[in-house]
């Protein structure tokens, strides 16, 4: 996979924005347009680094998607959803999660559990 695709996973599987991850990095939105897009293949090494850091993976997997223990967890959490985690639903339903206050994120969580409990 390239390294648009691999960062693009990892966006999703953090549930991270692109705005978010242009005000954490300090790299402007339309430069991480451009790595996902693959016009601008690959960021130089302190971009990468700082995209790395922010995601929580390494460079080397942003560009080689060579760690087997972050790779299996995208697949374990894959595989114990009904649907692909990747769904643009699912998604947009987690980053609206992130912006909600502890107390209806509370509220949220108490009814995802009894509906699971189904």
């Amino acid at each position: 996979m390239s390294f648009s695709e691999n960062l693009r996973d990892v966006l999703d599987f953090r549930g991270m924005q692109i705005k978010e991850l242009s005000a954490k990095t300090g790299i402007s939105k339309n430069t991480i347009d451009n790595y996902l897009s693959g016009q601008k293949s690959l960021p130089n090494v302190e971009n990468g680094v700082k995209i790395a850091k922010m995601l929580g993976v390494t460079v080397e997997y942003l560009v080689t998607r060579e760690n087997p223990s972050f790779d299996s967890e995208i697949q374990n959490f894959r595989s114990k959803n009904h649907q692909s985690f990747f769904d643009s639903d699912f998604t947009e339903i987690f980053r609206d999660l992130k912006h909600l206050k502890k107390s209806d994120f509370d509220s949220i969580r108490t009814i995802v559990k009894s509906l699971a409990e189904r």
